[in-house]
C-alpha cells in the first residue's frame, strides 16, 4: 500500500525546517495554552470567591453575573443576552434555589447560596490546558512566561471576557489535525514504520534526530522478527511518540491513558484527542454542543469531518491482530501454520490507516500486535 508524498502537496509545511517549528509553538501551542490557563484560573478564582456564599453577603456589583437579566414573570427565567444565563452556561454560576428568588427570596424561609457547577465547558478547558501545558512544557524551541491574570478586571468586563472565550474557540479550531499541517504532521508519525514515513517525508532523515532529541521520537517497543542489521529491520521499525509506546519492554497496552511517558509530539496528538473528544457528534446534541450552538451558532464536529474527508481516499486494510511467528503472519493466532501473509504484507496494508490515525496500535503481545479503529 502506498501514501503520498508530502513534499509534493502545495502549501505543505517545511518540516524539516527548524524555524518553521518555532513558529508553530510560538503562533498556535503557547497562545492556546496561555488562553486555557487564563480561563482555568478565571473558573478557579470564581469558584474560590462564590461557592456557598450566601446571596445576602453577595456585593452589589457582581449581582448583575447572578441575576443579571433574570425576567421572573416568563417561563425561561433569562433573557436572551442574560449576564447571568452566560455565566451559568459556561461556567456553573447560579443561584442554589433561583425559583425560590423569583417567588421571594427570603420570605421563602430558604436562606440561598451561590454555587458553581462544574460545566462541559470548564471540562473541556481542562482538558485543553493539561495537554498544551504538558507539550510547551516538553520543548525547549520557545521560551514561555505565565500570562498576567487580571481576575477583578475580567469579571467587570463581559465583552473580555466573551473575548476569551471566542479566542479559545478559534485557537482550538486552528490546532486541530483538521486545520493544521504542522499537527497533521506530528500526529501521523505518532505510530508508523520508518518504510511509510519515508514515503510520505522522503526527507525525513534529515530531522530524525531532531525529532527524537526535541519532539521525543523513538522506536515501538515490539519484537520485529528481523536482525537488526537488515533492511527489514530497518524498514519495519516502527516509531512513534513516548504517549503511543508501551511503558514496559515486554509489551502492553499503548496510549497516552496507560503510560507515564512525556513528549511533545505525543503531548500535541493527546491534545487532538482530546479536541475530537468534546467535538464530536453524540446520538443527542451534548451540553457542549448545545452551548457552542448557542453562543458561536456552529458546532464542529471535528473527528467525523476528518474521517468523512479521508476515508475513501486510503487504500489497505485494518486488521484487528496482527499474529506473527517468523515472518509468517495472520488475523487469527489459530490459521498461523496455514497462513500465506508476512508480517510485512499485514503491516503494509495497515500502515495507510496508522499514518491517518483511522487506526493505533493499542497493544503489543509476545507474538501479536492488537489494533483499534478511531
Amino acid at each position: 500500500m502506498s501514501i503520498n508524498n508530502y513534499d509534493n502537496l502545495k502549501g505543505f509545511i517545511d518540516y524539516t525546517n527548524k524555524e518553521e517549528w518555532k513558529s508553530y509553538v510560538k503562533n498556535y501551542v503557547i497562545p492556546l495554552w496561555e488562553n486555557a490557563l487564563i480561563l482555568k484560573e478565571f473558573y478557579d478564582n470564581l469558584k474560590n470567591e462564590f461557592q456557598d456564599a450566601l446571596l445576602n453577603d453577595i456585593e452589589e456589583e457582581n449581582l448583575p453575573i447572578l441575576l443579571g437579566g433574570v425576567i421572573p414573570t416568563r417561563e425561561e427565567v433569562y433573557r436572551r443576552d442574560s449576564l447571568a444565563k452566560f455565566y451559568n452556561r459556561f461556567f456553573g454560576l447560579k443561584i442554589s434555589d433561583l425559583q425560590s428568588w423569583i417567588l421571594g427570596g427570603e420570605l421563602t424561609g430558604i436562606q440561598l447560596k451561590v454555587v458553581i457547577e462544574e460545566t462541559a465547558f470548564i471540562r473541556f478547558i481542562n482538558d485543553i490546558f493539561k495537554w498544551s501545558d504538558r507539550a510547551i512544557h516538553y520543548q525547549t524551541l520557545v521560551e514561555f512566561t505565565e500570562p498576567e491574570i487580571n481576575y477583578k478586571e475580567i469579571k467587570k468586563d463581559p465583552n473580555k471576557l466573551k473575548g476569551l472565550i471566542e479566542n479559545f474557540h478559534r485557537y482550538v479550531l486552528n490546532i486541530s489535525v483538521n486545520y493544521n499541517y504542522y499537527t497533521f504532521f506530528l500526529w501521523s508519525i505518532k505510530q508508523i514504520p520508518y518504510k511509510f514515513m519515508k514515503e510520505a517525508y522522503p526527507r525525513i532523515d534529515q530531522v530524525l534526530d531532531f525529532l527524537e532529541i526535541e519532539f521525543g521520537l523513538q522506536p515501538l517497543k515490539w519484537k520485529i522478527p528481523f536482525a537488526e542489521d537488515s533492511t527489514f529491520y530497518k524498514q519495519y521499525t516502527i516509531w512513534c511518540w513516548p504517549e503511543y509506546n508501551t511503558q514496559s519492554d515486554k509489551g502492553g497496552l499503548c496510549g497516552p491513558e496507560h503510560t507515564q511517558n512525556k513528549s511533545f509530539g505525543g503531548s500535541i496528538c493527546a491534545l487532538n484527542e482530546a479536541i475530537w473528544k468534546h467535538l464530536t457528534k453524540g446520538y443527542y446534541p451534548t451540553d457542549l454542543e448545545k452551548l457552542f450552538n448557542e453562543y458561536f451558532t456552529i458546532f464542529p464536529y471535528l473527528k467525523e469531518e476528518y474521517v468523512s474527508k479521508i476515508k475513501d481516499r486510503i487504500s489497505g486494510k485494518i486488521y484487528s491482530r496482527i499474529y506473527y511467528r517468523g515472518i509468517t503472519a495472520s488475523e487469527d493466532s489459530s490459521r498461523l501454520d496455514e497462513s500465506n501473509l508476512t508480517i510485512m504484507q499485514m503491516i503494509d496494508e495497515v500502515s495507510p490507516y496508522l499514518f491517518t490515525g483511522l487506526a493505533k496500535i493499542a497493544y503489543i503481545g509476545d507474538d501479536h500486535i492488537q489494533i483499534s479503529q478511531l
